[in-house]
């Protein structure tokens, strides 16, 4: 999702490909097949992936995730059902293939419910991740941990960050197999070849090492008619209450450029949707059994087709869902009309979320968004008006962007009247036109396995442990923008209303910070965690005062500064356009 706090696990990423109920005993010298083959060589540079096999009959898809990822800010944050281990699993179910699914987000132990898992199940067995930059350090920890206690086992790495870096994912010696792009189709090719003992060398969109070096196969392209999947197996995950189930997905991909969005690494810029009937299937599921009354759709951008929206708020309409639930997406404001618009509010979408980015129509264009600011105004002007709650993102720290651009873009949040915003910095993932310009500039700071790769850093991060910013423009530095990033969120946010919806009303909202959880035992055992918060962010703006008392790493004026403060006392709201 554009702006996202996090790259966001798309559906199908591929997460193991090699996942099938038979893999090859390459380990195992002292097997022979039932044919009285000879041993397996030696040496782990030895490869024999799919000529020697036997049956296993366990797979399991691991969901990679840091519980600390974003720090103190972590339990205010609802917990979304893993899509694209999800689908996967569906898939496999589907053939006849039995898996299990071990989200890191839910699970404190994972290695021991691995453990769980295996007993009594026939070796070998194979471990497929699914893996984000954010996320490829606990990935590899945890794979490291398996392979040392089951090093007959396979292990397979999908999603965004394979997909980019495979030669990188591979270096690291027990990973087995890296699969690139969307990776449904190609899990029934092999386990058709590892059935036949046939070896699966030929399979597009698959690396391995073999003789000693990195091999890539050619990408076997997107899945152009996404209906064929499966639904997504919500059952795997009603048990669990801190799941929030209520996601659908309802396409796949988007058709523009931007250079900084690392979702299209997995699905190029194919853009493909599901059925009306079997989307409204999933809603009506998601509320009549497991009572869901708001869903959130999983779309990188739900407005791309206009006419299969019309369909879907008709049949939605139909079914008398628009009276049951509130729906939220993410769209673009060129993709927007009146028609549309109001057409989707009578249907019970209320929360729509705009990737607006900058204020600028030269960093817009520079970045490859495809749409003006006077059309991302209108959008957002005309939800406002229609009555949709609005939530937007900015990026801080884009090339050639400017002091004044940023607080270009902080006016234009308040000017819009927009209800909740986000200001990240601009991350360079790999596999985006972005990393690539980093890289060209030599600006590029990798610190650690990406270990500094968060969107949001500025504002979660420990005040006494700053995480360095991955991507610093020329002329700027990253002091000046951090401090830029802090104003943004106090001239913003302290404002009543505001704060008020975040702690007493987050329901109405994005789900980006939730106090209380809807619950009172919810709320008590959050409140440590807020105290803690409150203390961090105190540091943090005691530092902001001083640094721009003293016009020190800041171009902020302190006359701005203090205007936030006269305007909340005096009860007039945020100061609009004084930046």
């Amino acid at each position: 999702m554009v702006g996202d706090v996090r790259q966001s696990i798309r559906p199908g990423e591929g997460v193991w490909v090699s996942g099938a109920v038979e893999i090859c005993s390459k380990y195992k010298h002292d097997q022979r097949t039932s044919t009285g083959s000879p041993p397996l060589p030696r040496g782990k540079n030895l490869r024999a992936i799919g000529r020697y096999c036997y049956n296993t009959k366990i797979v399991i898809l691991i969901n990679s995730s840091s519980k600390n990822a974003l720090g103190i800010f972590q339990p205010f944050l609802p917990i979304s059902v893993p899509m694209g281990v999800g689908y996967i699993a569906a898939y496999l179910n589907e053939q006849g293939i039995k898996c299990d699914i071990v989200d890191e987000q839910v699970e404190h132990d994972p290695l021991q419910k691995i453990d769980e898992l295996l007993v009594n199940s026939e070796k070998p067995y194979i471990f497929g991740f699914s893996v984000l930059t954010a996320t490829f350090k606990n990935a590899l920890e945890l794979a490291r941990e398996l392979k040392k206690k089951y090093p007959q086992s396979l292990i397979v790495f999908g999603g965004v960050h394979p997909t980019a870096m495979p030669d990188e994912v591979l270096s690291y010696d027990f990973v087995d197999v890296v699969v690139k792009g969307e990776g449904e189709t190609v899990i029934k090719e092999v386990y058709e070849c590892l059935k036949t003992k046939r070896t699966i060398y030929h399979i597009d969109s698959i690396s391995y090492r073999k003789d000693g070096k990195i091999v890539h196969n050619k990408p076997s392209g997107i899945i152009p008619d996404i209906d064929k999947l499966p639904p997504f197996p919500y059952h795997l995950f009603a048990d669990n209450p801190e799941y929030d189930l209520g996601f659908v997905m309802s396409s796949r991909g988007c058709p523009y450029d931007c250079i900084f969005c690392s979702n299209r690494v997995t699905t190029k810029k194919g853009y493909r949707y599901r059925s009306t009937e079997k989307v409204v299937e999933d809603i009506a599921l998601l509320h009549e059994k497991y009572g869901m009354s708001k869903v959130s759709f999983f779309d990188d951008n739900f407005l791309v087709n206009k006419d299969r929206i019309f369909r879907l708020t008709s049949e939605i309409k139909r079914r008398g869902l628009h009276k049951k639930i509130e729906f939220a997406f993410q769209g673009r404001g060129d993709n927007t009309t009146e028609e549309l618009m109001k057409e989707l509010h009578e249907t019970g979408f209320t929360n729509v979320f705009f990737g607006i980015e900058t204020a600028s129509n030269r960093l817009l264009k520079l970045v490859k968004k495809g749409e003006t600011i006077e059309e991302i105004v209108q959008a957002v002007e005309m939800s406002n008006r229609l009555g949709f709650h609005v939530s937007a993102t900015f990026i801080f720290a884009l090339p050639t962007e400017t002091h004044q651009d940023r607080m270009d873009s902080l006016k234009l949040s308040k000017e819009l009247d927009i209800d909740m915003v986000r200001y990240n910095n601009a991350t360079p993932y790999p596999g985006t036109e972005l990393y690539q310009i980093a890289l060209k500039e030599n600006r590029l700071n990798v610190q650690g396995l990406y270990d500094n790769f968060i969107s949001v850093s500025t504002f979660i991060e420990n005040p006494f442990n700053k995480t360095p910013f991955t991507y610093v423009p020329e002329d700027n530095t990253e002091a000046e923008i951090r401090k830029d990033l802090l104003f943004s969120y106090l001239s913003f946010y302290f404002d009543f209303r505001k704060l008020k919806l975040i702690f007493l009303s987050p329901e109405k909202g994005p789900s980006w910070f939730d106090a209380h959880g809807g619950k009172i035992s919810k709320f008590i055992r959050k409140l440590p965690a807020l105290f803690i918060l409150g203390a961090m962010l105190t540091i943090k703006y005691m530092d902001l005062f001083t640094s721009i008392m003293l016009h020190y790493h800041t171009s902020i004026r302190r006359r701005d500064f203090f205007n936030i403060f006269r305007d909340f006392i005096l009860g007039f709201g945020p100061d609009r356009g004084r930046c």
